[in-house]
């Protein structure tokens, strides 16, 4: 199927609209974060390495985000630089020029406690003491100097002092673990994937951890003792969850996947490789697996290919949203991917009457706030109406390559648009224009009637909302005594008159029967 265009107004995006302070002269490549935990104790001790590529020739000086905690020392490359910390920020006197893709190793030792925020450290609701990261969307600089945004990725390898009786768990391989004195012990991890500090994170408790096996993925669950046999059920499908995604995205991206029961604020958290839930969710009557599906579609769209800015925050959340539905229409056939979908226009509908606004919103400067319906399911509407549009064919091999050239990486709204037009041959701009730019849906408001002196069905159109006109091709379903009967018709303008061909009178009119289209919709049937 091939979109229909009308004539729109060009415009031209900032590269990037979020209000983040870039450094793009320089590219954090790898961090080292050594974090020493006292029982008992909310502060902790720290020495981050942060590996800096120069992106260009003549880079002396640069910044990191980094808030609350006491810095004790710095050293550029082994020698100690002087430095200013204020404003939540670290301004870095490299001590010379630095050549074009040269790297410089800041270290950075630190003291302190986080106070609540990055690094959460207290007790789970078993009383047991408990450490875990939870970044999102910019709190990582909270517990380690970094550059907090998901534009700049890294690798990342973490070692952790605590005392013996701690499973930690974190990004990544398990390189050591090792026993030292006092009855304490180092765990080492090391994530070899460039991925964003809203993903990089530990967790620490006393575990029971079960190891699973069945996709090829080292798979292991991290349950408090009281909770793993809730933690076995939720589970469960989590083989079956990689092997849908595999096939219809690509290969995992990481070295395991862990999933841990945390003492954390938000339900579910898709931490690469290591992706953290609330223990609530593991505390119930009857536990459900959701979000789980949704979590590990996070490891392909959010954590491998990750928005270039947070305005583009649907190319993650939309995306996990959508691939979730997609799951479970493998399991129970597209009448569940119908109930589903019709749930997430609700959704929509509901949080536009309060808050009208396009999906892309610069606007919208809190980034809390962009954890939103726009997002996460009319992000997962576009993707749906895509693929209707383009066909399954055409739409998963898109996506495949999509995710084939920006695994690793950052991607725009634009750069997915790209894909899908070279991949398809289809102009995709007046769908991704009035999808994602334009606030609303269109508000079909049809009437039809019997053409008996000329054999078919009339169907007038009226688009009544306010925000903007849709071009979208819609499905027609005749039913009439000699069978059913499906068209399709593109609608793209205010008033249209749309006729169907049919042997006999319809005895009913559908719009949209498969519900394909974000759409509110009025029917009636004139009188003859």
């Amino acid at each position: 199927m091939r979109l229909r265009l009308v004539p729109l107004l060009l415009f031209t995006l900032p590269a990037w609209a979020d209000t983040y302070r870039r450094q793009p002269e320089v590219d954090v490549v790898h961090y080292e974060i050594a974090l020493q935990f006292t029982e008992g104790s909310e502060t902790i001790a720290g020495v981050t390495r942060v590996h800096v590529m120069m992106r260009q020739a003549g880079v002396s000086q640069m910044r990191l985000d980094f808030e609350n905690m006491t810095v004790e020392a710095l050293k550029v490359d082994g020698k100690e630089r002087p430095f200013t910390h204020r404003n939540g920020q670290i301004s870095v006197g490299l001590g010379r020029s630095y050549n074009e893709h040269e790297i410089a190793v800041v270290e950075v030792r630190y003291r302190g406690r986080p106070d609540g925020k990055g690094l959460l450290i207290g007790k789970n609701n078993y009383n047991r003491n408990v450490y875990f990261a939870e970044n999102w969307p910019d709190r990582a600089h909270h517990w380690f100097p970094s550059i907090d945004h998901p534009y700049d990725k890294a690798t990342v390898e973490f070692s952790i002092t605590a005392p013996e009786k701690y499973d930690v768990v974190a990004n990544g391989r398990l390189v050591e673990t090792r026993s030292l004195l006092e009855g304490r012990k180092l765990t080492r991890w090391s994530e070899s994937v460039p991925i964003p500090t809203y993903c990089m994170v530990i967790g620490a408790a006393e575990f029971s951890v079960t190891h699973a096996a069945g996709t090829g993925i080292p798979l292991s669950f991290y349950a408090y003792p009281q909770d793993a046999a809730a933690a076995a059920s939720r589970f469960a499908r989590t083989s079956s969850v990689l092997e849908y995604l595999i096939h219809r995205i690509g290969p995992y991206p990481y070295e395991k996947l862990a999933q841990v029961q945390s003492t954390t604020k938000i339900g579910g958290m898709e931490n690469s490789s290591a992706i953290f839930y609330a223990e609530q969710g593991f505390q119930q009557p009857k536990v459900s697996e959701d979000p789980v599906p949704h979590e590990i579609a996070h490891q392909w769209f959010g954590d491998s290919v990750t928005e270039t800015d947070w305005d583009h925050l649907w190319i993650s959340e939309g995306f996990a949203t959508y691939f979730s539905a997609l799951f479970y229409e493998y399991l129970g056939g597209a009448e569940s991917m119908k109930r589903i979908m019709a749930g997430a226009a609700e959704a929509v509908q509901q949080y536009h009457k309060k808050h009208p606004a396009a999906l892309i919103d610069s606007g919208q400067t809190d980034l809390m706030k962009k954890l939103n319906p726009f997002n996460y399911q009319k992000g997962a509407w576009v993707l749906h109406m895509l693929r209707k549009v383009l066909g399954d064919e055409v739409f998963f091999a898109g996506i495949r390559r999509y995710y084939s050239l920006y695994a690793g990486g950052n991607a725009s709204t634009e750069d997915f648009q790209k894909v899908m037009e070279s991949v398809s041959g289809t102009l995709l701009a007046t769908f991704f224009r009035q999808w994602f730019y334009q606030p609303g849906w269109p508000d079909y408001r049809v009437s039809w009637r019997w053409d008996g002196a000329a054999r078919a069905a009339e169907l007038r159109f009226h688009q009544a909302q306010t925000t903007g006109l849709f071009d979208m091709p819609l499905e027609i379903a005749l039913s009439a005594a000699n069978g059913r009967e499906v068209r399709t018709v593109h609608v793209h303008e205010q008033d249209q008159v749309v006729r169907i061909p049919s042997d006999q009178p319809p005895s009913s009119v559908e719009i949209d029967p498969d519900g394909w289209v974000l759409k509110s919709l009025q029917v009636s049937a004139e009188k003859p």
